[in-house]
């Protein structure tokens, strides 16, 4: 059932119960009284993520960083700075990798000095993002130029990102709406893709499997690489960078071999000239909640 519960609300984070049941073959109850067990666990939670432009973000950039010694401090360290949305400790030639978003690129610089400063660090590899091509919490296209947002709107973003499935009789109390006065601004939020609500998994169950990255070195645009990857059920995260790789990627398996097998598939394309992989061993930091802005900054933009 859990899969089912997961694979469904990847299409639509606020899908009712009733719904849900119908999608899982399940009773209501069930379905209600799992998506419960799972939330009050840690194993599932279903929250909104806001467009980077929204936020200001338009600066991204994927660190591998060597160190010498025990890495965890750096790990930590990294992993403490509000620019980064993702930390992991793996393994292979590097010891951590990072992904940091920020306004723009001499912030970028300034964090990424700030990075190459730690006691530990030896050296910190750098890819700039071109775009992102496949991301649960990533928008497809930019934010209407026309759009206009007030405080309500912010207010009913903040609750979101705190719980994606918050009642909208519950969010209206706090908003000061009617429920379907709310509902309407929340579907509207959804339809522009000013926000993006959808489940996010905990790394540390059980059942939570091999995660691994995977960098490329291909041949001309790599459009059809890119294509392939994206279409891959098991791509968690997909982008076109400027560096050492020219696409990065993220896999998720459920055991070594299936991982084995989809490196293999990926790395052995005719377009791809190299590979290289590592395996996520102790994620520090796994961030999809931003400081919104506010209506008067809104209104000077």
């Amino acid at each position: 059932m859990d899969d089912a519960l997961v694979a469904a609300l990847r299409t639509d984070g606020r899908m009712s119960v009733a719904d849900l049941a119908k999608r899982v073959g399940a009773s209501r109850s069930a379905v209600s009284a799992r998506l419960e067990q799972l939330k009050a666990d840690g194993s599932l939670n279903v929250v909104a993520a806001v467009h980077p432009e929204f936020l200001g973000l338009t600066a991204y950039a994927h660190l591998a960083i060597r160190t010498s010694g025990r890495s965890q401090a750096t790990t930590d360290a990294i992993a403490a700075l509000p620019a980064a949305a993702f930390v992991s400790a793996v393994s292979g030639d590097h010891q951590t990798v990072a992904e940091l978003r920020l306004p723009d690129s001499p912030e970028l610089y300034r964090t990424v000095a700030d990075i190459r400063g730690l006691p530990e660090v030896e050296q910190v590899n750098t890819l700039v993002y071109v775009d992102v091509v496949k991301g649960l919490f990533m928008p497809g296209r930019p934010l209407p130029p026309w759009l206009r947002l007030d405080d309500r709107d912010l207010a009913i973003m903040l609750r979101l990102q705190a719980d994606g499935r918050e009642s909208y009789a519950r969010i209206a109390e706090h908003v000061g709406l009617s429920p379907s006065a709310t509902r309407t601004r929340v579907r509207f939020l959804v339809e522009h893709d000013v926000i993006r609500i959808a489940p996010v998994l905990s790394r540390a169950r059980p059942d939570a499997g091999l995660v691994c990255g995977i960098g490329l070195n291909v041949r001309g645009a790599g459009d059809s690489v890119t294509a392939a990857l994206a279409a891959r059920e098991d791509t968690e995260f997909l982008a076109r960078t400027i560096g050492r790789f020219d696409v990065v990627a993220t896999i998720a398996a459920q055991s070594a071999r299936a991982l084995d097998r989809a490196l293999e598939e990926i790395s052995g394309r005719p377009d791809v000239v190299t590979a290289e992989t590592w395996v996520h061993l102790r994620i520090a930091k796994e961030r999809y909640e931003w400081p919104l802005p506010t209506a008067e900054e809104l209104a000077r933009r």
